[in-house]
């Protein structure tokens, strides 16, 4: 193997590890986690450029024509956090916010950012988020590294559930390195909120469904032997195994008794399904029934065993109009309406809502607990959209490679689809989007299929290469 191909190899490898690595450190949601995540990719990046400079990396261009207005919609929003921080005249400050200005207490050039310090640091998040998406467009260019890519993914869901679920199983309740000081009794993985482990499992499953739909390889049964013999084969085959690992993914899902995820995973593996089989353009018995199986056998059986009872007991006991959470969404969408276009700055929100926070409304909220109206409330209704449509991108991506004849193919749309539909409904209620480890995971999988899309045979790939 050439040394550039070594080299592309190596740094995809790293790339791998610092999927791995990014849930890890409390998601990555600390000062320190973040800045070294932000590093890491950013050194993988500054390698792969290099390798671009000199000729010896290239960028596929059927990736690079499918993926181009994505990456101008990330970086339109990174542009405008950065405008964020900017002073500016006093004047056009007034005429852009005329809230950040009646608020702001220095004088001079002001910004429209409430908090540049905080929207120095989110600017370092988002560039960190754009990153991964670049490096799954750059370096995942064969169907091996696609593949290898969900099976990644999987092997750090599976590790994530096995450690919450035994740390809640056996009692022991420590984090990352440390006693647990949130979510004891129930599984958060090394994560600190419950949630976000459910988000990240989710995640994690629907890469692990979408490599099991790869897998599945129509065939007719000639006799009872030849129907016994393949029962066998699959008894010994590694989907047996890619099947358990799900299932211990579920059994950790329903431990953390997260009431929003187990409902958004449950319901985007149907909506999902019910968009595979209509983009398949065929009724498939054998896909309905297996998609039907992870739901009854894993939440009636394994989830019983494991406390889905409880679960349930949560829902119902759910009371909308007593949950802080709900109720603090009319106080933000008040926030939101003195900062409609600008914002009052990303990251600011921990500081700005207690302006808006009624004395009966007990409790911090470092975030919004809805990632539509934080977005909007930090960045303005503008960058929501321009989130939007690049999510909306995504999901025409994902529904392209559905249509796609190669079975790998179909699995990371599928994969692509299910993580879209948790996303959309789970950020009613709560923030992954703004953990670090499950912003750039759920960028990573997004980015993916642009690669399912554009990967064609070998030897017929244009490319873009850094020679002249």
């Amino acid at each position: 193997m050439p040394i550039a191909e070594r080299l592309e190899a190596c740094l995809f490898g790293l790339f791998m590890a610092v999927l791995v690595w990014a849930p890890l450190p409390f998601a990555s949601n600390r000062a320190w986690g973040g800045g070294l995540l932000a590093v890491l990719l950013g050194l993988i990046l500054l390698g792969w450029l290099m390798l671009l400079l000199a000729g010896k990396a290239q960028l596929r261009m059927q990736t690079w024509q499918a993926a181009r207005l994505p990456l101008l919609l990330l970086g339109l929003v990174q542009t405008w956090v950065l405008i964020q921080q900017v002073p500016l005249p006093r004047s056009i400050i007034e005429w852009l916010s005329p809230q950040s200005f009646a608020w702001h207490i220095d004088s001079g050039w002001l910004t429209v950012s409430l908090d540049t310090a905080a929207t120095r640091f989110y600017l370092l998040r988002g560039c960190t988020i754009a990153a991964a998406f670049f490096l799954v467009l750059a370096l995942v260019n064969s169907p091996n590294r696609l593949k290898l890519m969900l099976q990644v993914l999987v092997f750090s869901g599976t590790f994530q559930a096995c450690y919450g679920a035994f740390m809640v199983l056996s009692g022991l309740e420590l984090g990352f390195f440390v006693e647990k000081y949130a979510g004891q009794g129930v599984a958060t993985g090394t994560f600190v909120n419950r949630n976000h482990l459910a988000g990240y499992l989710v995640m994690c499953l629907s890469a692990g469904i979408g490599l099991l739909l790869a897998q599945l390889v129509p065939t007719r049964s000639t006799g009872w032997k030849d129907r016994l013999q393949r029962w066998l084969q699959l008894m010994l085959s590694p989907r047996i195994r890619l099947r358990i690992y799900l299932a211990i993914m579920v059994i950790a899902l329903v431990l953390t008794r997260s009431r929003m995820g187990n409902v958004a995973f449950f319901t985007s593996l149907g909506l999902a399904g019910a968009l595979y089989v209509y983009a398949h353009g065929r009724f498939s018995v054998r896909i309905l029934s297996f998609l039907a199986s992870l739901a009854l056998v894993d939440a009636l059986i394994l989830g019983r065993w494991f406390g889905f009872d409880k679960l349930v007991e949560r829902l119902g006991k759910t009371n909308l109009e007593t949950e802080g959470r709900v109720w603090s969404n009319a106080y933000t969408i008040d926030y939101i309406e003195k900062f409609p276009i600008t914002g009052s700055g990303a990251g600011s929100y921990y500081g700005v809502f207690p302006n808006f926070q009624p004395a009966d409304l007990v409790g911090y909220y470092n975030h919004a607990h809805n990632d539509y109206l934080e977005f909007a409330a930090e960045l303005g209704i503008p960058a929501v959209v321009l989130l939007m449509a690049f999510v909306a991108m995504a999901m025409a991506a994902s529904l392209k490679a559905m249509r796609r004849g190669t079975p790998l193919y179909r699995g990371v749309g599928f994969c692509v689809c299910m993580t879209i539909c948790w996303a959309a409904l789970h950020s009613f209620a709560d923030f992954n989007l703004q953990i670090p480890a499950n912003a750039v995971t759920f960028a990573s999988i997004l980015a993916m299929g642009y690669v399912a899309v554009s990967l064609r045979g070998k030897g017929t790939n244009a490319v873009l290469s850094g020679s002249s």
